[in-house]
């Protein structure tokens, strides 16, 4: 047995895409030691080396290059995917400018969608995505920008869209949105074909007995009704997590890096 140190999230997608090989319903290799929190903690972990497989928000790629490299299944990206601003109020971003804004953390792909399309000039407030929206409503914000399963409840909380960052980033680079990535230390680089391989008989083996994970899941989702849990594994579990060969010239473009990042 490989021991494997491995970090996911809590959210549906990510325990869906990894629920079988944690339960040892696949047949592999690798004795694990699995980790879960939210994604802007695994984001902390990666950048101090602390895992050897982790899931973490493609904004953070760049500062972990170095010691890392991002396998093609496992992750999440896709279309109709992306981030959204929302606030108690229907107003223009821009004209929040100088205003609070809560975010789900400095390394996540959302704030870098964010400062990309509306800049810098506003104070940031660093909250875990699923109090964003409770401050919110407790007017301890003006708005923010909400990941995950936020997009499909924040009508449910009486707040308002802004902005869709997905779909401007869909209309500025034409590719899907680089949500999260599944990164391997590279000097486990020699058993990143296995370990992928093993992602996508998870994923298969999700695909075809959910019944057998469901348990899994809704343990660990921050928003147990089943709609929602449904939604956001239909919305970011996609051809993407299975292979993420077509989306990687777009990626290569938004990491400013080559081909060789990805194993």
């Amino acid at each position: 047995m490989i021991k494997l140190k491995l970090g996911i999230s809590t959210c549906p997608n990510d325990t869906y895409i990894f629920g079988a090989m944690i339960k040892g319903l696949v047949e592999h290799r690798f004795d694990l030691d699995v980790y879960m929190d939210d994604v802007q903690v695994l984001n902390k972990l990666a950048i101090d080396g602390r895992a050897d497989v982790i899931k973490v928000s493609y904004g953070v790629v760049p500062h972990v290059m170095d010691r890392y490299k991002v396998l093609k299944a496992g992750g999440a990206l896709g279309f109709g995917c992306g981030p959204l601003v929302v606030s108690a109020e229907d107003v223009p971003v821009e004209s929040l400018r100088g205003n609070k804004i809560a975010i789900p953390g400095v390394n996540t792909s959302a704030f870098r969608f964010f400062k990309m399309f509306f800049g810098e000039e506003f104070e940031f407030v660093e909250l875990r995505f699923d109090l964003i929206m409770p401050a919110i409503a407790a007017k301890q914000v003006a708005a923010g920008v909400i990941i995950h399963e936020g997009r499909f409840i924040y009508e449910q909380q009486g707040l308002k869209k802004l902005c869709d960052l997905g779909e401007l980033y869909e209309k500025k680079f034409s590719s899907p949105i680089p949500l999260g990535a599944i990164i391997i230390r590279n000097e486990l680089l020699e058993h990143a074909a296995e370990i992928t391989e093993t992602i996508r008989k998870s994923i298969r083996f999700a695909d075809e007995n959910y019944e057998k994970i469901e348990d899994f899941v809704r343990f660990h989702a921050q928003e147990l009704d089943d709609s929602v849990v449904k939604n956001h594994i239909q919305l970011y579990v996609n051809k993407y997590s299975k292979d993420v060969e077509p989306a990687i010239d777009g990626l290569c473009s938004f990491l400013g890096a080559d081909r060789s990042v990805f194993v």
